[in-house]
């Protein structure tokens, strides 16, 4: 009778062909990969939640930044503005002083749409893993809202930059 070697067999039974320690030392390597892949998963869920979480931040911060420094260059040139003139040239004066404020507020105005556009672009975007509801990111919500204003302030500043240079103009004249 033919001696027959296991791996001459035509059906094989792993219970049967396979020794114990190989059959452990399969289902240890395969817990072990296993394993491995949900920690890399958990890892790499926490980084994205972690770094979605400083951008929005971030952004809510620039903003907050941006909007501060719009009031503030808003609040010097109506304080300029509202005060009452006693001549022609205390009013040039006055615009003289306005017009690089309202470069200013223009360039404020301009970085506060950039940070609005990139907000409505992230929460627009389907981020790798989104835990957060859309109504926590308020962001673009706020500027989606604030865009009318936003639109009418610009048409004002420009309206005012126009007005200042008439102003410059003017003060060219013989009194």
């Amino acid at each position: 009778m033919p001696r027959l070697d296991l791996n001459e067999m035509i059906f094989k039974n792993r219970s049967v062909d396979e020794p114990e320690p190989k059959r452990r030392a399969k289902r240890r390597r395969l817990r072990v990969t296993v394993t491995s892949i949900v920690a890399g998963g958990v890892v790499l869920a926490v980084v994205a939640l972690g770094t979605q979480n400083h951008d929005d931040k971030v952004l809510t911060g620039q903003m907050i930044q941006t909007e501060t420094e719009l009031k503030t260059t808003g609040a010097k040139i109506a304080d300029i503005k509202d005060h009452r003139f006693g001549s022609m040239s205390d009013y040039i004066n006055a615009y003289a002083r306005v017009e690089p404020l309202l470069n200013n507020y223009d360039h404020e105005l301009h970085q506060y749409v950039d940070l609005c556009n990139r907000a409505r672009l992230r929460d627009e975007g389907v981020p790798l893993i989104n835990i957060k509801p859309r109504q926590q990111r308020h962001n673009s919500d706020v500027c989606r809202h604030a865009t009318p204003v936003i639109e009418l302030t610009g048409q004002i500043n420009t309206v005012m930059k126009k007005e200042a240079s008439v102003i410059r103009d003017t003060s060219s004249l013989p009194e």
